[in-house]
C-alpha cells in the first residue's frame, strides 16, 4: 500500500524541526477554484507549534538494537505518510539516532533524482493503454484531490494512481511531506552525519509500476475503484495508526487473507533480501548504522529483522513509549 519514495512533481520547502530536522512541504500551485473543497494541506508549523511538538514528542514506529562483530546498530520501521506529532523523534529514537554515524533510508526523497526516476514516463511498448473511461476516472481523482493533471500525464499510470491514493490521506490529517524518511533525510544532512540508501530507484519504481501492460491496466482500474470506495484511504489509515502504536501484530493480521499475502510479498517481502543483504554490507564497512525501511518490510514470513538475524546480528526489540 505504502512506498518508499513520495511521488511528487512539487517544489519542497524545507522547514527547521527539532533543532536538527526539517520537514519537507509543497505548496499548493496558485489559481484553483475557490469553489473547489481541496483536501487540508499540510500547515507550515509556527514555532510554538514545533515547541510544543518537541515538549510532548513521544516515539512512534518500531525499533530493534543490533549487534554484530561487537558494532551495534539500530533497524526502524517507518511510515511514508504521517503529521507533525509522528514526525518528531521520541526521546528513545532521538537517542538512536545521535548514536548513530549513518542514516540508512530505502530511498532518499530530498534527491531530486529520486522524484524523477520515479515518476519518468515508460518506455514504450510498457505502457497500458487506458480506455478513455479510465482515464477520465482519474482525471476525476486528481480533480478532487485538487493535483494538476498536467502534473500527473507524464507518470505511470500505476504511479499516477499511487500519487493520488497518497493524497488522498490528507482527508484524515496525513500527509506525505511528513514523510518519515524526509525526516530522517534532513537529520543527516543538518547534523552531518552520513546518509546512505538501502535501494536503487530502479527496485523502488518496479515496486510499484510492475506486469504486463494488460495487468497494469487491471491494477490500475482495481486501486482506482478502491480510491473512489474510500477502501484505499480507510486501509491507510488503519496501516498509519497501527505503526504509530508499534502494533507489528495488528499489520500481521491485516495480511492474513491470501490474496493480502501474496501483495505484501510482491511489494515489500521480495524486495528484503536484498535490504537485510545492504544493511549487512553497511555495517561491514564498519558503520554505525540507524537503517530505516517502511514498516511492511517488518512483517510477513522473511521480516528484515529475521534475515539479518540470519546473517548473524543479534537483535532484540526495543520497547518505545507509544506501545
Amino acid at each position: 500500500m505504502l512506498v518508499a519514495a513520495e511521488v511528487s512533481v512539487a517544489r519542497p520547502v524545507r522547514l527547521r524541526v527539532f533543532a536538527a530536522i526539517a520537514l519537507v512541504l509543497a505548496p499548493w500551485a496558485p489559481g484553483r477554484s475557490a469553489e473547489v473543497v481541496c483536501p487540508p494541506s499540510a500547515a507550515v508549523p509556527t514555532p510554538a507549534d514545533l515547541a510544543e511538538a518537541s515538549r510532548n514528542a513521544r516515539d512512534h514506529g518500531a525499533l530493534w538494537r543490533f549487534q554484530k562483530n561487537g558494532r551495534p546498530g539500530y533497524l526502524y520501521g517507518t511510515i511514508h505518510i504521517a503529521n507533525l506529532e509522528w514526525a518528531m523523534p521520541g526521546p528513545t529514537i532521538g537517542r538512536a539516532l545521535r548514536d548513530a554515524d549513518t542514516i540508512a533510508i530505502e530511498a532518499d526523497p530530498g534527491d531530486p533524482a529520486t522524484g524523477a526516476g520515479m515518476a519518468a514516463p515508460q518506455k514504450p511498448g510498457e505502457a497500458p493503454s487506458l480506455p478513455p473511461g479510465l482515464m477520465a476516472r482519474l482525471r476525476s481523482q486528481a480533480a478532487r484531490a485538487c493535483e494538476p493533471w498536467d502534473s500527473l500525464t507524464s507518470m505511470p499510470p500505476l504511479m499516477m494512481v499511487t500519487r493520488l491514493t497518497l493524497l488522498d490521506a490528507r482527508w484524515d490529517g496525513l500527509h506525505t511531506d511528513y514523510s518519515i524518511e524526509a525526516v530522517l533525510a534532513s537529520f543527516a544532512r543538518k547534523t552531518g552525519k552520513s546518509l546512505a540508501t538501502l535501494e536503487t530507484i530502479a527496485v523502488q519504481r518496479a515496486a510499484i509500476v510492475a506486469g504486463s501492460p494488460a495487468e497494469q491496466a487491471l491494477e490500475v482500474e482495481a486501486r482506482l475503484e478502491a480510491l473512489e470506495n474510500g477502501s484505499a484511504r480507510k486501509a491507510m489509515a488503519v496501516i498509519a495508526n497501527a505503526w504509530a502504536r508499534g502494533d507489528l501484530e495488528a499489520l500481521a493480521r491485516l495480511y492474513e487473507p491470501a490474496d493480502a499475502r501474496i501483495a505484501l510479498e510482491q511489494m515489500a517481502g521480495s524486495r528484503n533480501p536484498a535490504i537485510a543483504a545492504r544493511i549487512d554490507e553497511l555495517h561491514r564497512e564498519g558503520r554505525r548504522l540507524f537503517a530505516a525501511a517502511g514498516v511492511l518490510h517488518m512483517v510477513g514470513d522473511a521480516p528484515v529483522q529475521k534475515l539479518l538475524a540470519e546473517r548473524g546480528f543479534a537483535i532484540e526489540r526495543v520497547p518505545l513509549d507509544a506501545r
